[in-house]
């Protein structure tokens, strides 16, 4: 383990002072901007020059420029304050309620995630962030801390747990249905159907194949990047949707469709609660494990 004495570190007090003069390009303006003398500022570049063992500015008139020595260690300092600023953020204790940035699709926002944001908010002393949106979630420098995704939960660098597994159904519309009896319509009839997708036919491959038939795109199919807009178009009868249980008892409720007689098929693919590898703060800790009580309640 490394101890204070094996390393050799800069006078850090008098850092401030030596930051406060390249940013001002002056002694004089830099005392002003830190309330202190202009010989204090003198002082203290003065101190940390020795201890350096070299010039860090250079004078010209009544102000002052870093040297090319003193740039390589300006930089360097700034970046050490840039990354020590980024470690130590995710524990200082905030005022107010915390801020979790959670990012998720816009599916899951109307579907499932909205409902719980006012029991969480208020229990947990917390305000979430929500990033709507279809891109992947960034976790680097703390633009999200928590994100829900569909996939097979292998992201690089991140931890997923498991929200909801992707039993599917398929739901159609009167409409589409056209007097027939949903009982009489097999596997084959429906995919002779137009069929809606997400963002890819997996769900309708895996589907189909689960029940004998071989998955053919058509040009009747459509593809829809959000599945709540994919419920819409079904519920105008453009084609047989593809819901995952537990939505799917919502999205009747919701759109006037039915769900045809077909035991549920397990989808290769689920939803998932995703974090960072790193460890988070304890607010950003509860909330994911608000969320998945909240999946397993639904299931």
């Amino acid at each position: 383990m490394m101890h204070s004495k094996d390393v050799s570190l800069p006078p850090l007090a008098l850092l401030p002072a030596v930051m406060a003069a390249a940013r001002n390009g002056s002694f004089s303006a830099a005392a002003a901007e830190m309330g202190v003398t202009h010989s204090v500022i003198s002082r203290h570049v003065a101190q940390v020059e020795q201890w350096l063992g070299y010039d860090l500015f250079e004078r010209y008139g009544r102000g002052v420029r870093p040297t090319p020595d003193g740039q390589r260690f300006l930089r360097d300092v700034q970046g050490a304050i840039e990354l020590l600023s980024q470690g130590a953020q995710p524990w200082r204790q905030r005022r107010g309620p915390d801020v979790i940035k959670i990012s998720l699709l816009p599916s899951y926002a109307r579907i499932w995630f909205l409902a719980l944001v006012p029991d969480i908010e208020r229990d947990l002393n917390v305000r979430l962030e929500l990033e709507i949106s279809e891109r992947l979630a960034d976790f680097n420098e703390g633009q999200t801390d928590i994100a829900i995704r569909c996939g097979k939960g292998q992201w690089q660098g991140t931890k997923s747990t498991r929200l909801f597994s992707d039993d599917l159904v398929p739901l159609i519309s009167p409409k589409l249905l056209a007097g027939r009896d949903p009982q009489s319509l097999d596997a084959e009839a429906i995919a002779s159907l137009p069929l809606l997708n997400d963002s890819d036919a997996t769900g309708w491959r895996h589907w189909l194949e689960a029940h004998g038939v071989k998955f053919r795109q058509k040009p009747s199919d459509r593809r829809f990047e959000d599945y709540s807009v994919g419920l819409c178009a079904a519920d105008a009868g453009i084609g047989v949707i593809l819901s995952r249980l537990p939505f799917a008892r919502k999205a009747i409720a919701s759109h006037d469709l039915v769900m045809l007689p077909f035991a549920p098929v397990r989808s290769p693919l689920a939803t998932f609660l995703v974090q960072p590898g790193y460890e988070q703060r304890p607010a950003v800790r509860a909330v994911a494990e608000r969320l998945i009580s909240a999946a397993r309640d639904c299931e």
